[in-house]
């Protein structure tokens, strides 16, 4: 399984650099982030980390909101098309997306999409029932 660190933080100068800095200091690793400004200055910061269950840990202790939540990762093809022949899939699997990135590990050659849905796991049934298969955590952080 795979888990997303999700940070309310307000949108100013080096509100996005102090929670780097903690991570940094705990020995946590960013393997890809994603800001979203949401209204009124706040934001929210979607983290893929190495260790997520302690980034979360670290990072309400130290006064952050914080969320952990459960995403699903599938590899793609790291292709022109590779990531419109996956969401065809998934589409035909009926899983509505909520929201998505990617992650690219060049060590693998592995490209992947990271899936935050309504209900995982339903999605993940479904998944495997279509014959997609979930990467598991190890690959997703690259450990």
């Amino acid at each position: 399984m795979a888990f997303e660190v999700s940070v309310f933080l307000e949108n100013k100068i080096t509100h996005l650099e102090g929670i780097t800095n903690i991570l940094k200091a705990e020995g946590i690793n960013i393997r890809s982030l994603i800001l979203n400004n949401i209204l009124h200055g706040w934001g929210v910061l979607n983290l893929l980390v190495d260790q997520p269950e302690k980034a979360y840990q670290v990072l309400t202790d130290k006064g952050n909101s914080v969320s952990l939540r459960e995403v699903i990762a599938l590899e793609m093809k790291d292709e022109t098309g590779g990531l419109d022949e996956l969401l065809v899939k998934i589409s035909r699997a009926g899983i509505h997306i909520e929201n998505a990135y990617t992650r690219l590990i060049s060590i693998a050659n592995l490209a992947i999409l990271v899936l935050d849905v309504p209900d995982v796991l339903e999605a993940k049934k479904l998944l495997l029932q279509n014959g997609i298969p979930i990467l598991d955590d190890k690959t997703v952080y690259g450990n």
